[in-house]
């Protein structure tokens, strides 16, 4: 729902103009709201609001899903197993992150789920007191969102560009998410991924737009399967099987092509590696023989990462899932 300029439209003579604390996607100015949107006051575009959503997509998701014929017991089953993993990664992982980096600070941090899928993580960290958005880019999910408690802090918008101000968060999460710009993926009779030619200029987009939002001393922490890393649990014909691939696939990124990605979208960025210590669960791998014998080495050695002299692991082939935390040097 977009306006052009604004002209020729109404507002009832009655309507309460709230500032919102999102902006205009394609002017970055301010935006109103009202009743059933939100409405640019610089250039007049408008954006609407259903249960509380915004929608920025202008119809265009990346998905097709219609409500109508809800979803299949296979994909029910397939999102269920996402919710255990998502509540998972906030609990065990980020929320710990969070309240490490608080410390001891009267203001609540700020946090954006980029790519938050079922947006679960939101309400997960708002009820330990962070202030949560997220954003994703697909109907499936802004159907799936009307669950959730928090649903006014979860808009759906395109990664690259978002309807947040610059140095809106203290902290930016991005989730599996970076290894799937950029390329092309099919699953039928198998799976099977091919770059594109403009893979990397649409990485480091995402990441110039992730860093845009990220203020002063913030960070963005990007987690993904480690393409030096021979094998892929995460993608395949099932879940949690294991995926054979080439480190010249152009698929999965290594941590050095995180870094230079970074250091693209914005030459301040700077890349460390951290351990994926509560992060990485193998819960469905470990439903295979190869997840069980894995088990016992990887816990062995996420804690080596986090060890002086150690963590250099953290960064190598022999770690099968990276954590990247990227600040911006003043």
């Amino acid at each position: 729902m977009r306006s052009g300029n604004g002209r020729g439209s109404t507002v009832p003579h009655n309507t309460c103009r709230l500032k919102s604390p999102l902006e205009c996607i394609r002017c970055r100015g301010p935006l109103e709201a009202l009743p059933d949107g939100l409405r640019c006051s610089r250039c007049g575009s408008d954006f609407p609001v259903a249960e509380g959503i915004a929608d920025f997509s202008e119809g265009r998701y990346y998905d097709v899903f219609d409500p109508s014929h809800g979803v299949s017991d296979a994909h029910r089953v397939g999102l269920e197993n996402e919710e255990t993993g998502a509540v998972a990664r906030i609990r065990d992982f980020f929320l710990p992150l969070i309240q490490r980096s608080a410390g001891s600070s009267a203001r609540a941090m700020r946090v954006l789920d980029s790519g938050c899928g079922n947006g679960i993580s939101v309400d997960l960290l708002s009820a330990a007191g962070v202030e949560a958005w997220g954003h994703d880019l697909s109907a499936l999910r802004k159907w799936q969102w009307r669950e959730r408690r928090m649903r006014e802090r979860l808009v759906v918008a395109d990664a690259a560009t978002l309807p947040f101000p610059d140095g809106f968060f203290d902290l930016v999460i991005s989730s599996g998410v970076i290894e799937h710009i950029g390329v092309e993926e099919r699953g039928n009779p198998r799976y099977s991924v091919t770059p594109l030619a403009e893979r990397d200029a649409l990485r480091a987009a995402y990441l110039r737009e992730l860093l845009r939002v990220v203020g002063g001393g913030g960070r963005l922490i990007v987690d993904c399967p480690n393409g030096a890393f021979p094998i892929d649990f995460w993608h395949g014909d099932k879940a949690g099987g294991a995926r054979w691939h080439s480190p010249r696939e152009g698929f999965l990124p290594t941590f050095g092509e995180v870094q230079r990605l970074a250091r693209k979208a914005d030459n301040r960025a700077r890349a460390v590696s951290l351990s994926a210590r509560g992060r990485l669960r193998f819960q469905q791998v470990g439903a295979h023989w190869y997840g069980r014998l894995f088990a016992i080495p990887m816990a062995v050695l996420l804690r080596a990462m986090e060890i002086p002299g150690f963590r250099w692991l953290a960064r190598s082939p022999l770690n099968p899932y990276l954590v990247i935390e990227i600040e911006r040097r003043k």
